[in-house]
């Protein structure tokens, strides 16, 4: 029977009957994967593999080094530990700048801002100022600007600053969340007091110890020793020049860093050895300075001059015993520095000196032989000019006399003769002496920024003109050290030293580091240059030079009534104005520049002062609308003759002069009708010595001194224990020092024995010679 499905078809298979083969059912076919499907599974993931084994060998091996250097910087870093700067010190090593410590006033400026934000009743102030946007919104509060106002002021009067400059400078550290300002570097004492008076809380403001400088003389030599920033770095002067040197060799040591780049010393601070600061030691007489400095202050004062310098040198080695420049500041005032004030002019200034330089043009024309000693120089130097009148050197010297003697030219400052002497000589002469002598060079000193001074060139010096006006140093920029060293040759025999400031270098353990003056090192090479073939020539320019003290421009520098000889030669010069274009007829620059003693000079001491108004000495009553003098006869040898007579007391040079003699008084006996008795000075003997001050008091000293009109310099208190000049020289002015006088009597015990026995015997004898009751 067969069933059949109406209405859709049916794919049923009627299953088999058991007489039926049964039919085979095969599988399906398997689709196959392809190959490069399988490559590209496989060479993805060991391309991965290779290109990390790759960028590891780069990284670990290749380029190692270079990221383990990176890691070690960001990771860690280098701090230097601070070491003392050296000392400086004079020639008797008294110390001119020495280390020291001072605090500084430091302040955290978020920590302020958090204090001062507290407990305001502005809403608009935000509790955290963590933000850029929080801290921006300060600046529109009104109660915060009243209290950083009145903050800043009690700051500032408390540390001598600004104000509103404090203000504005915590405001900015405000808004850029800084946590440390200073408020004013190395501080003195009463300000650290005045500022911890202020009420605010504590660890707010606080005083770190900072290195610094201390100068023991406050502001002797000042321009020679210049002076540190508050970072211990040289700015002017020695401090400057040698810089590295007092530094010393920094240590470093290798610290970790934290993560807000803070210094983490993990294992503790290691065992290092600090490297020492070296020491200099200059050439400087700390006392000859003072008396330099209180001379040159002195006269600047007097005559009412903008400027002074003045240079002190050992004629025999070439080492500067000072070299002052007046005005004077106080390198301690670091706050109040005057730029004028700081310019060690005698080195770094150059200026036409004018006659000083006629010396060295005589003695060069002497040398070459053009003339000599006793020759007559004719008076007709003129150079004829198209259109024009003849030019002639302006002199005092009539041109009528019709000749000269050299002596005559040096003495009494001839344009003329000296005019004339630079036609026999020449300008190739002259020229090459002047570059032998220095002139347009750098001596060498050890100072910092030194001028070369100026040198027309040889071309130049063909015009009769030029030839004339540069023998008598117009047209010449020198500075003082230069003249200095250029007159060496009159105290050397033709021989030119070589100027030194610096002795030498020493460190720690007082080993030398450097030398530099040939008088302080044995076996260092003396700097000399040969200028005059002839010896002889120096000491006939000496001897014209001496005649300038004697009875020529420069009387007012004669030393003779203190023993001494002196030779020296003036020099008044017009000031260059408008650029260099012209000569002022009313501002000078004077300039004396000396020889002590005039026989065999240890000393060369040259002055200069910058435009004074004149001498008051000179001031005529009868005439007031007269000009006062403004020769440099009038200004400068009086304080060079102050100056060399103080320095050869300091150095114990003997008088080369014969002793003064004054001739003897007659003895008066006489009183008064009121007042006290009068006492007759003491009888004044044909030739006046030395007295004998020792032992004796102060009342009695003056009253000798008084008696015999002497000027001596006395320290101390007590009785005169120390004399200078000894007793029986010649009379002038002494030096004294006086100490607390102990009598103390020495006995050796047998003596002891005698005098008590002695004693003992006598007291017998008294009590003996007394009756009895």
């Amino acid at each position: 029977m067969t069933v059949r499905f109406i209405g859709r078809k049916s794919s049923h298979i009627a299953p088999p009957t058991f007489a039926e083969k049964p039919t085979q059912v095969l599988p399906k076919a398997q689709k196959t994967i392809p190959m490069w499907r399988l490559g590209v599974v496989i060479a993805i993931p060991a391309m991965l593999l290779a290109f990390l084994a790759f960028s590891a060998f780069r990284i670990q091996v290749v380029n190692g080094q270079i990221h383990k250097k990176t890691v070690e910087k960001l990771s860690f870093t280098q701090k230097k530990l601070p070491t003392i700067r050296g000392f400086i010190l004079d020639r008797r090593h008294h110390p001119l700048a020495l280390p020291t410590e001072l605090y500084s006033a430091a302040i955290d400026p978020m920590k302020l801002a958090y204090i001062l934000v507290k407990n305001m009743a502005d809403n608009d102030i935000p509790d955290d100022l963590s933000s850029v946007k929080d801290r921006k919104n300060l600046a529109f509060s009104k109660q915060l600007h009243d209290k950083v106002n009145a903050l800043s002021l009690e700051i500032g009067v408390a540390i001598h600053e600004d104000p509103f400059r404090l203000k504005e400078q915590l405001f900015s550290a405000i808004m850029k969340g800084s946590r440390f300002m200073y408020l004013k570097r190395q501080i003195a004492d009463e300000e650290v007091a005045a500022l911890k008076k202020i009420k605010i809380k504590k660890g707010t403001i606080w005083f770190p110890l900072e290195p610094a400088r201390h100068y023991p003389y406050r502001s002797l030599a000042t321009q020679i020793i210049g002076f540190t920033s508050v970072d211990g770095e040289g700015q002017e002067g020695l401090e400057r020049r040698f810089n590295v040197e007092l530094k010393g060799s920094t240590s470093t040591i290798r610290a970790q860093r934290d993560a807000k780049s803070g210094t983490m010393l993990i294992k503790g601070l290691p065992d290092i050895e600090v490297g020492g600061a070296n020491h200099v030691i200059l050439t400087i007489d700390s006392l000859i300075q003072k008396d330099t400095e209180r001379e040159l202050l002195a006269g600047l004062e007097l005559y009412k001059a903008k400027r002074g310098s003045a240079v002190v040198m050992d004629a025999k080695t070439g080492e500067i015993l000072a070299m002052a420049n007046v005005p004077i500041h106080d390198p301690s005032e670091r706050h109040i520095r005057p730029a004028d004030s700081w310019r060690n002019r005698a080195v770094v200034d150059a200026y036409e000196l004018g006659s000083v330089v006629k010396p060295l043009t005589m003695a060069g024309a002497l040398d070459s032989g053009k003339i000599h000693v006793d020759s007559d120089i004719p008076l007709d130097f003129k150079v004829e000019q198209k259109g024009k009148a003849p030019w002639v050197p302006k002199d005092h010297i009539s041109i009528s006399r019709g000749s000269i003697k050299p002596w005559e030219i040096i003495a009494h400052s001839s344009n003329i003769g000296i005019s004339k002497i630079s036609e026999f000589y020449g300008a190739k002469g002259l020229y090459h002496l002047f570059v032998n002598l220095g002139f347009g060079q750098e001596t060498g000193i050890e100072l910092p920024s030194e001028a070369s001074g100026t040198l027309p060139p040889l071309k130049l010096w063909t015009s009769k003109i030029n030839l004339a006006t540069h023998a008598y140093g117009h047209g010449i920029a020198l500075s003082l050290v230069q003249i200095v060293q250029a007159y060496t040759i009159f105290a050397n025999d033709g021989y030119m030293l070589r100027p030194h400031i610096v002795r030498y270098v020493v460190d720690d353990r007082k080993q030398l580091i450097a030398c530099y003056s040939p008088a302080a090192c044995k076996g260092k090479r003396w700097q000399k240059r040969r200028i005059l073939r002839n010896p002889k020539v120096a000491h006939d320019v000496l001897d014209m030079m001496r005649r300038v003290v004697t009875g020529g421009t420069g009387t007012k520098a004669d030393l003779r009534k203190y023993g001494y000889s002196a030779a020296g030669k003036t020099g008044t010069a017009e000031k260059i104005m408008n650029r260099g274009r012209t000569y002022s007829q009313n501002n000078n620059l004077v300039t004396f520049v000396g020889l002590v003693p005039a026989i065999n000079p240890r000393i060369i001491i040259a002055v200069m002062y910058d435009d004074p108004e004149g001498d008051p000495a000179t001031f005529d009553p009868l005439h007031p609308e007269k000009e006062l003098r403004k020769d440099a006869g009038y200004i400068v040898a009086p304080v060079f003759a102050s100056i060399a007579r103080r320095v050869l007391y300091r150095l114990g040079v003997p008088p080369d002069l014969e002793p003064i003699f004054i001739k003897k008084s007659k003895k008066k006996i006489g009183s008064t009708n009121e007042g006290k008795p009068y006492i007759p000075p003491l009888p004044t003997p044909e030739k006046v010595v030395m007295p004998n001050f020792m032992g004796k008091t102060l009342a009695a000293t003056l009253q000798i001194l008084a008696d015999l009109k002497m000027d001596c310099a006395i320290s101390g208190h007590g009785r005169v224990v120390t004399q200078y000049p000894e007793p029986g020289g010649p009379l002038r002015d002494c030096v004294l020092e006086m100490k607390p006088y102990v009598m103390v009597k020495h006995t050796v015990p047998e003596e002891r024995t005698r005098e008590s026995a002695e004693h003992a015997k006598q007291k017998n004898q008294r009590s003996a010679a007394v009756p009895q009751p």
